[in-house]
């Protein structure tokens, strides 16, 4: 059980960052998967897009840390994208991780108790 509103506000945060930087024909990915292990669910949002530099994924959900990184080189927002998704998620009772996408981007994993 979670709030699915919230969940919402998340995956359709994490997708409008991805489609800002998606070129014409590159994949935006989502993805569910159940942890039988732990009895939780992971979700992921996967893109084509340019990625991050490996540096970049600890900090990703920093408010602004991406945003002064890259500004000058992509498309951007405030830089409070990620870290809105983080809090949001960890307020559902989950945790949240950037990596690299088997795409080519930026993968993000969601993982909430089911």
């Amino acid at each position: 059980m979670t709030d699915p509103r919230r969940l919402r506000q998340v995956l359709d945060g994490l997708a409008d960052n991805a489609l800002r930087l998606l070129e014409p024909g590159r994949p935006l990915v989502f993805g569910v998967q159940p942890v039988p292990a732990t009895g939780s669910v992971r979700l992921q949002v996967r893109d084509g897009g340019p990625g991050l530099a490996p540096d970049d994924y600890p900090v990703a959900f920093l408010p602004g840390v991406l945003h002064e990184r890259y500004r000058a080189h992509r498309p951007s927002g405030a830089g409070l994208g990620l870290a809105l998704a983080d809090s949001l998620v960890r307020r559902l009772g989950g945790a949240i991780a950037a990596g690299p996408a088997p795409e080519g981007g930026l993968a993000v994993t969601i993982e909430l108790p089911a």
